[in-house]
């Protein structure tokens, strides 16, 4: 038996959301729920399969790759503009060995995968449609020769997501909740996670946020200190600022959309008062201290660097710091040529004993970066000094969009939360000397998953 696992919808049915994340890779209780239909697939006995892509399919494949991770084999078959799921199969049908299973891997019935194919060799007819209340969801096992001009839905918000009465009916538990829009989509999260708080084991949360129940945290999302949330999805790469309450919400970068009506609006929406708030404890003292310090870094800095890019050891950069007067002004500095976060910023120290940046502050841009800035959320960083050490830098995952790390400015700005205790924490953390990496997804966990 062949398997045909749809992944391709483009989430125009999520409204502002489905822009920032494909379909497929929503996580339910904090696993894409893609994963979740592999694992269900690999439960049943199956081991490998054909994945259908459509818009923005590199984010699958980076997150899926060969299916090594989950004991699959998984073959990457893209749709081509214009082309129903019917077309793609007839497209396919020459590799087509025997028996399809046809499965919708981004609609979340991956909880009755396992039951249909218990269950199908009963029901008899070339389609069999799993069928849930008496709707589709998603399961089709065909026989040989049964494609010819038949067709199967894509989206189960839409009208032709109905039974066909040309297909044998094989009705399925009705446990899970098909992922039709936003909303749908924060009922099988939460049901997913059993009601309790769930987190992603790439996830990270501070220690003093409070988690409440429905409450759930993806891949390379960061929740900080204080924040308080209370059924909020937190999708990926995505960075919960410090002190922020939230509940009933999907959140995806700085957009926040209520789980019940949609409305949308943005973390920086949030933002405290200006004005109100201490200033930066950051100075050139500080800055001084830290040179001194970090003095036995730099031969170490200027050796891996030249071994690393034959002999260019630095590189020249110019950054948008802090003006004489207020305000910002570009300024020419050089970074070590490395990867590794301390070693490359070493050099930075010395725009902090000369005034040019603090020690602590918002993240320095260059200065079309800084230019670029339009949006009144974007400016409130300019009420804060540019420093080397920022919240954005030592809290917001690597692989975020840089909207992320522009909220997080935005939010310290605001609040100043003091970043010198964190920096130091983080001085002695991975983070710290460990060049950003992507995720193999084929590479396969200690436990041995798959």
């Amino acid at each position: 038996m062949t398997t045909v696992l749809f992944a391709d919808r483009d989430g125009a049915s999520f409204g502002a959301l489905g822009a920032r994340i494909v379909p497929a890779l929503l996580p339910l209780g904090g696993v894409p729920v893609l994963e979740r239909a592999l694992e269900a697939l690999v439960r049943a006995g199956r081991r490998s399969a054909l994945l259908v892509v459509g818009p923005r399919a590199g984010e699958i494949e980076r997150r899926f790759g060969k299916g090594i991770r989950w004991g699959i084999a998984l073959e990457i078959v893209r749709r081509e503009d214009g082309e129903t799921p019917g077309d793609v199969l007839r497209r396919l049908e020459p590799r087509l060995d025997g028996e399809t299973l046809v499965v919708r891997g981004d609609v979340g019935t991956h909880a009755v995968i396992g039951e249909f194919l218990a269950k199908v060799d009963e029901a008899r007819g070339p389609v069999v449609a799993g069928l849930l209340g008496g709707r589709p969801a998603g399961l089709w096992r065909l026989l040989p020769g049964a494609l010819k001009k038949k067709d199967f839905p894509r989206e189960p918000g839409a009208a032709e997501w109905e039974e066909d009465r040309s297909f044998a009916a094989l009705p399925l538990s009705e446990g899970p909740i098909l992922l039709v829009d936003v909303a749908s989509y924060a009922r099988a999260d939460r049901a997913a996670a059993g009601g309790a708080p769930a987190l992603s084991e790439r996830a990270s949360v501070d220690g003093s946020a409070a988690l409440l129940d429905g409450t759930t945290v993806a891949d390379e999302a960061v929740v900080l200190s204080g924040a308080r949330l209370s059924g909020v999805s937190v999708l990926p790469r995505t960075a919960i600022p410090p002190g922020l309450a939230l509940e009933n919400a999907v959140v995806s970068g700085n957009l926040v959309v209520d789980a019940a009506t949609g409305a949308t609006s943005l973390l920086t929406d949030r933002l405290p008062a200006a004005g109100k708030n201490a200033p930066s404890s950051s100075s050139r003292g500080l800055g001084l201290v830290a040179l001194a310090l970090s003095l036995p870094l730099w031969p170490v800095a200027a050796v891996w660097s030249a071994i690393a890019n034959a002999g260019h050891a630095t590189r020249p950069i110019t950054l948008a710091g802090n003006a004489p007067g207020g305000g910002r002004a570009a300024f020419s500095t050089f970074q070590f040529e490395t990867a590794v976060p301390v070693l490359r910023d070493l050099p930075l120290l010395f725009a902090v004993v000369s005034g040019r940046l603090a020690l602590s502050g918002v993240t320095p841009l260059l200065p079309a970066e800084e230019a670029a800035l339009h949006e009144p959320w974007e400016k409130v960083r300019n009420e804060a000094p540019a420093g080397v050490l920022s919240l954005a830098r030592l809290a917001s995952p690597a692989s975020a969009p840089s909207e992320v790390a522009r909220a997080l400015d935005a939010f310290w700005a605001r609040t100043k939360s003091p970043l010198l205790g964190r920096a130091f924490s983080a001085f002695f953390s991975a983070r710290a000397w460990t060049a950003p990496r992507s995720w193999n997804p084929d590479a396969l966990k200690d436990e041995g998953k798959g």
